[in-house]
């Protein structure tokens, strides 16, 4: 009991003293948080009575004296009396200076507004003016302003705009035919600086009309057709000259519709003012037969005796690497009477068309090597045969006059994808082998792995033929299979058919020596004619091709085309 009484005072003693301590922080809290609120309420109380002061007080004034000067204005104008009438004759001076000296304040205010005001309305009206102006040279033409332009360079373009139109560049116009007697086509103009609004300053093009309508001559309206920047002819009517170009489209087109079709030169149709005459108005017929020509034909050049490519480049000012591109056939030797291009045919106009061209292409399958202990080194067995993918590839296509110029591939997809071929390469030695091979005292090793049996030696015996020119190797319980390898390094000068020894392979190794190999398995032959082998290399297998009895390896040593017996090669 006595220890819960003990729990019982310090939880109260606790729980008063945090009572206590509690409120004395929220007091302290409380003040801290009201003094910045105290000052900031101390400072607007201050700033309106400020205010209150003066801008309100002196506000209160201004409307006051407004409306006794509004009040003092009806009483002047209603007022009937001689003082009245003595005052209106007086000017309207009088009243304005007597009112500003009685209602000062209120006019002084109001001044205090209004001028600002009034003031920035000019500034603003000010640079939207001059932001529409700008300084121009204005061309006088024969005492009359024709326009404006930016700077003289302007009316230098359209004044040689105007001479090309006019079919002259010598600012001169020959009359009736006598080149003694000429008069300026465009006189000199006059210019001056002038500010004039944005919308008013021209083009060169605008000021050439301008210039060939004061111009000396005979001129018409017109469209000019352009080929590159080059005048062609001009057509009376824009739509004509539009179909002409039209109709050479609508004709190269394919029917495709992911074509595009176009042309290679840049073309202008420019209305204006042309002279009128046979030789720069023509008509839509005379434009289209026109299209149809060549600009500049084809030029051949006879090779004489002691030209080279780079006297002729030199003779025609180009370059050997243009003739050569021109004439790919040729060389820096030249043959008298031989005919170079030095320049090419150039029509007046080429139709460019692209469009979206798709090909298979095929994939190539990779060849994977795995080495394994379960064949004999130099053996290898194709485990899975490789197969060839597919890719689908889309190419964007130029063609110029149906000769194509240019392709870029935009994208491959692959249809089918290949197939890896995995081989396996042996790795076991064999006894054999170079390096492991058995060697019976002689020079050459055991040409059959596994089969070490002779059936029949070398020389005379009794099968109808009466001498043998080898010995023939066989292995007990069969010999089809095993593994045939070269006694010696050397060249393979037959790998093949060869009549009665069936499939042969025969190894050249110097010095007049060969050795012979008969009768070997059909499809297990594995060099070719030409190849280097190496001693203990594989060349096949044992068969019974040709004309045999049974399976065997019939092996034969020839020294300069004779037979001899092939044992002291071997033993």
């Amino acid at each position: 009991m006595e220890f819960l009484e003990m729990l019982y005072d310090a939880i109260y003693f606790v729980g008063i003293q945090t009572l206590r301590y509690g409120k004395r922080f929220l007091r302290w809290l409380l003040s801290l948080i009201l003094k910045p609120i105290k000052a900031i309420s101390t400072m607007l109380i201050t700033l309106a009575i400020i205010i209150n002061k003066y801008a309100l007080k002196t506000f209160r004034k201004t409307v006051n004296e407004i409306k006794n000067l509004i009040a003092d204005a009806k009483e002047v104008f209603s007022k009937k009396s001689k003082d009245y009438e003595k005052k209106e004759k007086k000017k309207l001076s009088y009243y304005v200076s007597v009112a500003v000296k009685k209602y000062k304040t209120a006019f002084t205010y109001t001044m205090n507004l209004v001028i600002p005001a009034v003031s920035l309305v000019l500034l603003l009206n000010v640079v939207g003016l001059w932001s529409e102006t700008k300084f121009a040279l204005q061309i006088s033409y024969k005492d009359e302003v024709i326009g404006y332009v930016q700077n003289e360079d302007v009316y230098k373009e359209a004044r040689k705009l105007a001479y090309d139109r006019l079919d002259t560049g010598t600012n001169t116009l020959t009359i009736d035919g006598d080149n003694s007697q000429k008069t300026p086509i465009i006189n000199t103009p006059e210019y001056k600086i002038v500010p004039v609004k944005r919308s008013q300053i021209n083009t060169a093009t605008e000021i050439c009309d301008k210039l060939i309508e004061k111009s000396n001559s005979k001129i018409t309206n017109a469209c000019g057709v352009y080929i590159d920047g080059e005048f062609v002819c001009a057509v009376k009517n824009e739509t004509d000259a539009l179909s002409v170009f039209d109709t050479i489209l609508s004709e190269n087109e394919t029917g495709d519709a992911n074509a595009v079709v176009s042309f290679v030169e840049n073309i202008d149709y420019i209305q204006g003012l042309y002279p009128d005459n046979e030789n720069t108005i023509k008509d839509a017929a005379f434009l289209q037969q026109k299209l149809k020509t060549n600009k500049r034909d084809a030029k051949y050049y006879t090779v004489l005796d002691g030209d080279t490519l780079s006297k002729v480049a030199e003779k025609f000012e180009l370059s050997a690497s243009y003739i050569s591109e021109l004439n790919p056939h040729i060389t820096e030797d030249l043959l008298p009477g031989e005919n170079l291009l030095v320049q090419k045919e150039e029509k007046y106009i080429q139709v460019q068309t692209t469009k979206t061209e798709y090909s298979e292409v095929e994939i190539p399958f990779e060849t994977i090597k795995i080495n394994t202990d379960t064949l004999y080194i130099g053996d290898s067995r194709t485990v899975t045969k490789g197969q060839k993918g597919l890719e689908k590839v889309t190419q964007l296509v130029t063609y110029i006059d149906g000769a194509v110029v240019s392709s870029r591939e935009v994208s491959r997809t692959v249809v089918k994808e290949s197939v890896s071929e995995k081989i396996h390469v042996g790795t076991k030695k064999s006894p054999y082998s170079s390096g492991g091979a058995v060697s019976f005292g002689g020079k050459f090793v055991w040409p059959a792995i596994g089969a070490f049996e002779i059936s029949s030696y070398y020389g005379a015996r009794d099968l109808g033929d009466g001498w043998h020119d080898g010995i023939d190797i066989v292995r007990p319980g069969g010999s089809t299979g095993c593994t045939i390898i070269a006694a010696e390094s050397g060249t393979v000068v037959h790998a093949g058919w060869k009549n009665t020894a069936g499939y042969a392979v025969i190894i050249d190794h110097g010095n007049g020596i060969q050795t012979r190999y008969y009768h070997m398995k059909q499809g297990s032959i594995v060099v070719s004619a030409g190849q280097k082998v190496s001693r203990g290399q594989p060349i096949g297998q044992i068969g019974a091709t040709g004309f045999v009895t049974g399976p065997h390896l019939h092996f034969e040593v020839r020294v300069n085309g004779k037979g001899v017996n092939p044992l002291p090669y071997l033993k």
